[in-house]
């Protein structure tokens, strides 16, 4: 439980164990005789009893009404949070994919350009074989 809601049920409790005393100490002093001021006690205690049990079904029912009132809302908000997160994981999931397929694209790109640098490669190799060869055969 809450410290207000503690508070609250040690101020009621307070409120009514006060009222009590206060109206039994009223009695009490009050010239009356015996039978008369026993009677007055009992009416004070039940009426005193009655109303304190008004006061807990009100703050019953008070605590329920917030109770729903605070279950609903965080209902509401989780499925907010779920509809933005479901979007936001859509939004990411699509950018992902792009992503993935540039990277795809560029792979294929740089592949296709590594192959040509090593035909480029392979066909320079008889001519510069060929070049070399001629060297030598000048200083023979």
């Amino acid at each position: 439980m809450s410290d207000n809601n503690m508070n609250g049920k040690d101020f009621l409790l307070g409120a009514v164990v006060g009222g009590v005393i206060g109206a039994i100490t009223a009695l009490l002093l009050a010239p009356k005789p015996g039978e008369e001021l026993r009677s007055d006690i009992k009416d004070t205690v039940n009426t005193v009893s009655n109303r304190t049990q008004e006061i807990a079904g009100q703050v019953s029912d008070r605590s329920q009404s917030l109770a729903k009132n605070v279950s609903e809302r965080s209902q509401v908000i989780a499925k907010n949070v779920s509809e933005r997160s479901q979007v936001i994981a859509k939004n990411v999931s699509a950018q992902t994919s792009e992503l993935v397929d540039k990277a795809k694209e560029l792979a294929g790109t740089v592949v296709t350009e590594v192959k040509g640098w090593k035909e480029a490669r392979d066909e320079q190799k008889p001519v510069q074989a060929e070049a070399a060869a001629e060297e030598v055969d000048t200083y023979k």
